[in-house]
């Protein structure tokens, strides 16, 4: 994602037509009573996803000596230093040796973990009808899913506008990434898009908010940053009217669905439906 200050870095895209795009956050029971009454999303980092594997490729490095070298002359060229006197004798017995894969491997591991650090993550899933989802993230269907419309997510008065959420793809195999690649910012945001098949029954979506541009993000107010319990955790913000449906589990409480119908009386939420989730004949859930 580039860093310049425009629309599309904060994956803007203006729509000629309110076309509808709804994906569905499942929240527990504390959870969707705070989307509703800030109006906001918890952005967590990277690291902090519940399978910290899945973020984790694997790197490779040919034996290909004269892409290392140009590599070398590349680093020293960046920092601005002269190649240091027998650079490419050096090169030579740290390549027969592999120390020098090595290292670049390590290095390359240094740099994702530094991206990861520093880059966001918004998951959302292309159903709210999933009974393990429901058991996993909703407190055994005690909670709610939130229906969100990512053509309309941020607060604007110039018309509808897109937020890009990426279809995550499910794999047998980790990403292989080339430690001589050129292109390493590209391969480290495929990363969290791609999971094990193993959690291919969530139908993930995501999108990736590095810092740098949630700060810029920030200056236009679609985005915060709170202190929670001594860190910096970041939200988004989101236009009320993407908000389209709330969804109760088989075993919400009464109490909690009479705290979101009044949560929604708002005006700017009056808009949203409601529904409830239903044993079908299938392990599907039934939305009435």
């Amino acid at each position: 994602m580039a860093t310049e200050n425009t629309e599309r870095d904060y994956g803007i895209e203006r729509l000629g037509t309110a076309s509808m795009n709804v994906l569905y956050k499942y929240c527990d029971k504390k959870g969707i009573e705070i989307i509703l009454r800030t109006l906001e999303l918890k952005l967590p980092y990277i690291p902090d996803v519940n399978d910290p594997y899945e973020c984790l490729p694997v790197f490779y490095c040919p034996d290909d000596k004269p892409a290392m070298k140009e590599q070398w002359l590349r680093t020293f060229e960046r920092n601005r230093i002269s190649p240091p006197v027998k650079w490419e004798q050096i090169l030579d017995e740290e390549f027969e040796k592999g120390e020098i894969q090595k290292k670049l491997k390590e290095e390359m591991l240094e740099k994702l973990r530094d991206f990861n650090q520093k880059s966001c993550l918004l998951s959302v899933s292309k159903t709210a009808q999933n009974a393990v989802m429901w058991a996993h993230y909703t407190e055994q269907h005690k909670g709610a899913v939130i229906g969100i419309d990512f053509n309309n997510v941020y607060p604007d008065t110039n018309g509808p506008s897109n937020l890009t959420m990426h279809s995550v793809k499910y794999s047998k195999d980790r990403i292989k990434i080339n430690v001589l690649s050129e292109s390493k910012q590209e391969e480290f945001e495929k990363v969290p898009l791609t999971k094990s098949i193993d959690w291919s029954y969530e139908e993930e979506f995501r999108a990736i908010f590095p810092v740098n541009v949630l700060r810029l993000m920030r200056q236009k107010k679609l985005a915060y940053i709170k202190d929670l319990d001594g860190k910096d955790i970041w939200f988004l913000r989101l236009n009320p009217v993407s908000i389209r449906e709330v969804i109760f589990g088989l075993y919400t409480d009464e109490s909690l669905k009479s705290d979101i119908r009044k949560l929604i009386e708002r005006q700017d939420l009056q808009h949203i439906k409601l529904y409830q989730a239903e044993e079908s004949e299938t392990y599907t859930l039934n939305l009435k």
